[in-house]
């Protein structure tokens, strides 16, 4: 059974706090995260036990990530949000799509769940690998000719494919996060296109820590799924002993 009261109590005290405490978000933050990973392995796992078999996980040293950071940071002139640096650290990059030969768009249909907005919007955020380096590097290049120099702060870190590309459904822009020291950074680009907007989604642009709690907590990793029942009966098997974070 989804703890809709006690994701909504974290959801609103996060957004409370990390506007006001720096170092309160920061501790908020790294005991949020470390526990998302646990909630993402134990979601692997069930998903696995139905026969879902398109998820990864890649959490790469803490000196490589550093590394890595420092090379984005360098070229942009601006920090990556702290929050994500975070992330990368604790849980890594996770997928519960397969890009490659799309074999989970078959899966949801075979089990008869099919979405309003024609994909089920799976997990996914790009570990900080060389090569993710290497295309925001020359993603910045192309940006830094074409804009001015006071908005090299809007800069966007691509961070996952659009709903649609994940589905091979043609697709728009990737969802991700601008540069900039922030605890709450906006996942940029991102609707909830689904029957039912989730319960636990604060109002308004979803954080990045907010978004994964909702997609995460209440939504078994799918929230393009969202609401529709053929999905709410395996989202609660899929849900069993993922911890709240």
């Amino acid at each position: 059974m989804i703890e809709f009261d006690k994701i909504l109590a974290e959801q609103r005290s996060w957004q409370t706090v990390a506007l006001v405490d720096d170092i309160v978000a920061q501790k908020m933050a790294k005991e949020a995260v470390s526990k998302c990973g646990d909630a993402i392995a134990m979601l692997r796992r069930n998903l696995n036990d139905i026969g879902y078999g398109w998820t990864s996980s890649e959490r790469l040293p803490s000196g490589i990530v550093e590394k890595n950071i420092l090379k984005i940071e360098k070229t942009i002139g601006l920090p990556v949000p702290q929050i994500l640096v975070l992330f990368w650290k604790e849980v890594g990059g996770v997928s519960f799509v397969d890009l490659q030969n799309y074999q989970h768009v078959d899966f949801w249909r075979e089990h008869k769940v099919s979405s309003p907005g024609s994909y089920c919007d799976g997990l996914y955020v790009e570990v900080c690998t060389d090569g993710w380096v290497s295309f925001i590097r020359d993603e910045f290049s192309i940006w830094n000719r074409e804009s001015s120099a006071d908005e090299s702060s809007h800069f966007f870190l691509a961070l996952s494919p659009d709903g649609y590309h994940k589905d091979n459904i043609s697709g728009g822009a990737a969802y991700g996060l601008q540069v900039g020291l922030s605890w709450m950074p906006i996942w940029q680009n991102f609707e909830w296109r689904c029957r039912a907007r989730p319960l636990t989604a604060p109002a308004g642009p979803l954080d990045f820590l907010s978004y994964l709690r909702s997609t995460i907590l209440e939504r078994a990793g799918f929230p393009g799924l969202s609401g529709l029942p053929g999905f709410n009966l395996i989202r609660d098997r899929l849900l069993k002993g993922v911890p709240l974070f």
